[in-house]
């Protein structure tokens, strides 16, 4: 049961990776094709199996005190460190494009590393998310 819930995982972050690679072209990057995405599913799979929690309970009291608004934090970090271990996933700075709607301007944005890590993080928890309650049991 557990092997199957685990293997679960590793396809469902298999596909995420792939979709927001897609949606963010030049942001997330890989090199080496499915070796590289699986090599980035399984990574993810076990840095949420044995770090993830580790860090969740480093990361307790902002927890607590923001009542779970920085969440997002222990994916960051759990993104940080597969790029760190897979190489060959990476993910770059990036300039939005300058949106000019009738009435309402939105400058181009220049993210930083850290910004770019961010959307990415984002990207990847909502993609991970709609693609496990789609296919849960």
């Amino acid at each position: 049961m557990m092997i199957r819930l685990f293997l679960r995982s590793i396809a469902i972050n298999l596909a995420s990776v792939y979709i927001a690679a897609q949606v963010l072209t030049g942001v997330i990057t890989y090199v080496g094709g499915w070796q590289t995405l699986f090599m980035a599913a399984l990574a993810i799979a076990l840095v949420n199996l044995f770090v993830r929690p580790i860090v969740n309970l480093l990361l307790l009291p902002i927890h607590l005190i923001t009542m779970g608004v920085f969440r997002w934090i222990a994916n960051l970090v759990t993104l940080y460190l597969v790029t760190w271990l897979i190489p060959n996933l990476q993910i770059h700075t990036f300039t939005s494009a300058e949106i000019n709607l009738k009435y309402i301007l939105i400058p181009a944005i220049h993210f930083t590393p850290f910004g770019a890590f961010l959307v990415a993080t984002v990207t990847l928890t909502l993609i991970f998310h709609f693609l496990y309650w789609l296919l849960q049991d």
